[in-house]
C-alpha cells in the first residue's frame, strides 16, 4: 500500500506554529496593500517583521 501524501498546503505547514493577533481593520488593509506592492505574501512580510523585532531586542532563535 502506498503512503498518502498530504496536500501541498499542509506539507508547507509541517513543523510550523501559528502566531496571531487581532488588529484594527485599517492596519490589516494597509499591511495587505504593502504585501501586494512588494509582491510578497503576508506571511513572508510577517516573518520579516518578527525576525526584525527579535534582532532588535537581541533575542536569539534556538532551534
Amino acid at each position: 500500500m502506498l503512503p498518502i501524501e498530504a496536500p501541498r498546503r499542509q506539507r508547507n505547514r509541517i513543523g510550523k506554529k501559528t502566531i496571531g493577533g487581532k488588529f484594527d481593520p485599517a492596519v490589516a488593509r494597509a499591511f495587505a496593500i504593502l504585501a501586494v506592492k512588494e509582491d510578497a505574501t503576508i506571511e513572508a512580510m510577517l516573518t520579516e517583521a518578527v525576525l526584525d523585532i527579535l534582532q532588535k531586542y537581541k533575542q536569539p532563535i534556538e532551534r
